[in-house]
């Protein structure tokens, strides 16, 4: 699978999840284990246990085409990727290069042993350093930096929240009052030419997700059409009040479920 085709099975960032670039050689598996795990679980301390973050590496990707796509869903989809530079591994390089094409700068983590040398083209990268014979005294650091990333990302989400909400059109506010206290909601027999439009440019927007439903009496086939606030709608709708932090958190976790794969 060509990243450039590839689309994530699942249509939302898991708030929860950092996935891990790095090498397997044995040699490394102690930057994983006594640095990247414990700076998570010092991180997760401070979390609730709604928030406490999730950490995962792939395995093989190059050997099978299962651990290949694999790699692809927990680049796209992963709150923080980490990237272990150290040891110029050429596999971390390619999946990083990914992530910098297709994701915010903001959500990626780079670490190098001290004393890295970067190549030409990493030069302008910002790493944080660790010392290789003494991991432990290097945790604080990248706890600290998770935990920077973390509160970037919430900003950047606020400001893009807002910009969302700044473009929508009265027969978009119109949808919306009448359809946001629902999770989820059916497309009336007597909808009008605007609503469809209104629909069509929430959906658009990333605000709404379609979804269809075909269903078979005899030799009549019916479609139902639903449509499912997503994240993104659901914190508009909780920034115009329609909703309650209560809500807007229940929906999070119940959409999550609904579209697993």
């Amino acid at each position: 699978m060509y990243p450039f085709n590839f689309r994530p099975a699942k249509k939302f960032i898991d708030f929860r999840k950092i996935f891990i670039a790095m090498p397997f050689d044995n040699e490394y598996e102690t930057i994983y284990t006594d640095l990247i795990v414990r700076a998570i679980e010092k991180v997760n301390i401070e979390l609730n246990e709604n928030e406490k973050l999730t950490y995962y590496r792939g395995k093989d990707p190059k050997y099978t085409r299962s651990g290949w796509l694999d790699i692809l869903e927990n680049l796209y989809t992963a709150r923080i990727v980490i990237g272990v530079l150290t040891g110029d591994n050429a596999n971390v390089f390619y999946e990083l290069g990914i992530a910098h094409a297709t994701q915010q700068i903001e959500r990626q983590i780079l670490i190098a042993e001290r004393r890295y040398n970067p190549k030409f083209d990493l030069k302008d990268l910002i790493y944080i350093p660790y010392n290789p014979h003494d991991l432990n005294s290097s945790i604080g650091d990248l706890s600290d930096g998770i935990k920077d990333t973390l509160r970037l990302y919430d900003l950047n989400n606020d400001k893009r929240v807002a910009l969302a909400e700044s473009k929508l059109s009265s027969c978009e506010f119109d949808i919306i009052r009448s359809a946001g206290s629902k999770s989820h909601f059916f497309l009336s027999e007597q909808a009008k030419l605007t609503d469809y439009e209104g629909l069509a440019h929430l959906c658009h927007a990333g605000l709404l997700r379609l979804s269809a439903k075909s269903t078979k009496t005899g030799n009549e086939l019916k479609i139902e059409y639903s449509y499912y606030w997503t994240d993104l709608g659901n914190a508009v709708l909780n920034r115009l009040k329609i909703i309650s932090d209560e809500e807007w958190n229940k929906r999070l976790v119940d959409y999550r479920k609904s579209f697993l794969v």
